[in-house]
């Protein structure tokens, strides 16, 4: 097996070596991508022949070992990694999505993608290695492939553009934006912003484009030299006569389909038309000479170009303008214990969104090969068979559900308050309750609004709206707010939210080749148009988050303790922190930074807890006076506790004018006493005095002026040690 390298150039000072025929032998196309220290190998492997299946049977992995980053993983039992993060299943999308496109028509082989991480070096991203290596692996590959696609990751400081650049320079940046680059234009995006304006990122997606445009040069020199024949095969798609023969069949009940469209209708009205051919081939699907996938294929294709015919004359399936949004409903307050929800509606899309406020212990662990990291706003997207009128598998989240529960999640992220301003766990479940195009983005609208029913201070409100396409050589029909037959049929699905100042997400699929910059460009305006119209209906039901939190949410107040003072609240063993739980029946959570949250249902039992750490933690100066309760009474003198949770030694000496030989005659457990603190001892230990106790107190009668007084000297050592006096030794 030959060994080949080469050295891709992705900018002026960055490049991934790409190496071939070392590993993976048996694969059809195995490339190893090397980029500063993190190593990606890809491998692609051609399957059989699936003819029951009506779509390309593409299935895409991306592994991420926790070896790669030098972690085991946790947990005390189970040390054998399962099954892949949602991390490593958006990973694995954003790979699909761009790849997906660009397999020839009526190819229906299985063909399997697989990424492994196998070093991190947890400064350079790991997608941008193993999106590189799979799009080579795939040239070099004898699997027929209409690449090659290259990803471009920007980002922005200070007004200046940069390419791919690293973990750490990607956090200071306004925006993560990642494209793809196909031979025709960008085909897929992906991207989280702190609300950046149309012009910067298109700005940034146009460099996207020229960089592609230069790496993808190379990767068709690179297969060119080494890479294998494609193979030859079946085109397994209706062919033009059975297509022709089906037309004439259908013709009036398609043109009826076309006519009657309504806002959801279109999955029954078009099963009615595939019964109708299915019942007309009834007797050659007996003999096995047609597959029924075939025949219901070709419906989908008829009713694809009836649809699109009818668009480019603009004219729409559901009879809307191209730019017109579907009816909007929103409401706040559906559920009456939840933290917070909302109902957003758009035509027959409906999310109901609920807000769950946790305590800061709640947040989510994560580990993959970049380490551990934790996670205190988290959004579930959720969507039940029944939300598309049909019967299916319920139970984990499939890869669509993730994805667009993340990017719900990025779209709101901008505006989420910092734990100093909003100490809580925040999670939120949309609930799909009924599907029709672009869920995703009714999830970001109900989100919005569900936050600020149950008073989470957001900064801004974020909503959301997908833009499609329809078009053919000659122009492009941009639809505003896609139907699920629209997306199903059209060119593109473009999903955009921000505020009303600008973007905060990103995410685009397409069905064709890549998009030309001008296209990207009036989707933007389109986008910002329909976004604006839907934040002011949002904002005509509650314009700004409540006040105040839900009756059935926990209170939480934060504190930051210095660095010094964090171990004597915890305790020896956390003897403090339990005693202090138990005291006030709330929950403490310390992280390392001092940060402390005390959570509880009672505002009240928060609050006399922050006074009592408070009162640990400060600092004291001389000369200030505390009214105190007496603790413990020794023969030296009496212990008094001056704030919650702190004590100091009154001497015996600061209680009488003269000699007292017993402080329990004056003094008892549990007296209220009026101290000052007088000072602190070698150990920096206060000192107390109590002048009005002292001047009510003159002394014992046995008291002789002059006379010294033994006990200061003979309690020194107790003193300084807060207990009673050392026995003398025998």
């Amino acid at each position: 097996m030959d060994n080949f390298s080469f050295d891709l150039k992705l900018s002026a000072d960055k490049t991934i070596k790409l190496e071939t025929g070392r590993l993976a032998p048996q694969a059809n196309g195995a490339v190893m991508a090397t980029y500063g220290k993190t190593v990606v190998l890809a491998t692609v492997v051609l399957g059989a022949i699936d003819k029951t299946k009506d779509y390309f049977p593409l299935s895409v992995e991306f592994t991420d070992k926790l070896y790669a980053g030098g972690f085991i993983k946790g947990g005390k039992w189970i040390k054998r990694e399962g099954g892949p993060s949602d991390t490593a299943i958006l990973f694995g999308r954003i790979i699909d999505r761009a790849i997906r496109p660009l397999f020839p028509a009526g190819f229906k082989q299985e063909v399997q993608v697989m990424t492994t991480v196998l070093s991190n070096d947890k400064d350079n991203d790991v997608v941008i290695p193993a999106f590189t290596a799979v799009s080579a692996a795939l040239m070099l590959s004898n699997i027929p492939f209409n690449g090659p696609v290259s990803a471009i990751r920007l980002a922005e400081k200070d007004g200046v553009l940069s390419l791919f650049p690293t973990n750490s320079e990607q956090e200071k940046s306004k925006f993560d934006l990642l494209v793809c680059q196909d031979s025709e234009g960008i085909n897929m995006i992906e991207a989280e912003a702190k609300i950046v304006d149309n012009y910067t990122l298109l700005k940034a997606i146009e460099l996207g484009i020229k960089t592609g445009k230069e790496i993808n040069a190379q990767l068709i020199d690179f297969a060119k030299k080494h890479g294998k024949t494609k193979v030859e095969f079946e085109n397994l798609s209706p062919n033009s006569d059975l297509i022709s023969q089906i037309e004439k069949l259908i013709k009036p009940n398609l043109a009826a389909f076309m006519e009657n469209g309504t806002d959801g209708d279109h999955m029954a009205a078009e099963d009615k038309i595939k019964e109708i051919v299915l019942d007309n081939y009834q007797t050659q699907l007996e003999a096995g000479e047609i597959e029924a996938g075939v025949l219901i294929e070709a419906v989908d294709i008829l009713v694809r170009l009836s649809l699109r015919e009818k668009t480019l004359q603009g004219l729409r399936y559901d009879h809307r303008k191209i730019d017109e949004l579907r009816p909007l409903n929103v409401e706040v307050d559906v559920l009456p214990c939840t933290h917070g929800s909302a109902l957003f509606e758009r035509g027959l899309t409906q999310a109901l969104t609920i807000t769950t406020l946790g305590s800061l212990a709640e947040q989510q662990t994560l580990q993959n090969s970049n380490g551990e990291t934790s996670k205190r706003y988290i959004h579930y997207y959720s969507a039940a068979p029944f939300s598309t009128g049909q019967t299916g598998r319920t139970g984990r989240p499939g890869r669509r559900e993730v994805g667009h529960g993340a990017l719900a999640e990025k779209a709101l992220l901008p505006v989420i308050p910092s734990i100093e301003e909003f100490p809580y766990t925040i999670a939120l479940t949309s609930e799909v309750l009924s599907q029709n195009g672009s869920s995703s983005m009714a999830s970001t609208c109900g989100s919005t609004m569900s936050l600020m029913a149950a008073g989470v201070p957001i900064k801004e409100l974020v909503a959301g709206i997908s833009v499609g396409m329809v078009s053919d050589d000659k122009k492009y029909v941009l639809l505003t707010d896609i139907a699920g037959i629209e997306d199903h049929c059209g060119d593109m699905d473009f999903k955009i939210t921000g505020t009303k100042a600008g973007i905060t997400a990103i995410q685009l699929d397409i069905k064709r080749l890549g998009l030309s910059f001008d296209m990207i460009r009036d989707t933007f305006i389109a986008s910002t148009s329909a976004r604006l119209q839907i934040l002011d209906k949002m904002i005509s039901v509650l314009a700004a988050p409540r006040k105040e939190l839900s009756v059935y949410a926990p209170k939480i107040k934060l504190i930051t303790l210095p660095e010094d003072k964090i171990g004597e609240v915890i305790g020896s063993g956390g003897k403090t922190i339990k005693a202090l739980m138990e005291k006030f029946a709330v929950q403490i959570d310390i992280d390392d930074d001092g940060r402390a949250s005390i959570c509880s249902q009672d505002i009240t039992k928060i609050d006399a807890c922050v006074f009592q750490i408070e009162s640990m933690i400060r600092d004291i100066n001389i000369g200030e006076e505390f009214d105190g309760v007496v603790t413990r009474v020794e023969a030296f003198g009496a212990f008094v506790e001056f704030l919650p949770g702190r004590e100091a030694l009154l001497h015996v000496s600061e209680m009488t004018g003269g000699f007292l030989s017993d402080p329990s005659t004056i003094i008892k457990l549990g007296d209220k006493i009026h101290v000052r603190v007088s000072g602190f001892n070698d150990n920096h230990q206060i000192k107390l005095a109590a002048p009005e106790f002292k001047a009510a107190h003159p002394g014992s009668p046995d008291a002789m002026p002059g006379r010294p007084r033994p006990d200061f000297d003979r309690n020194r050592q107790a003193f300084r040690n807060f207990g009673p006096p050392s026995r003398p030794r025998r």
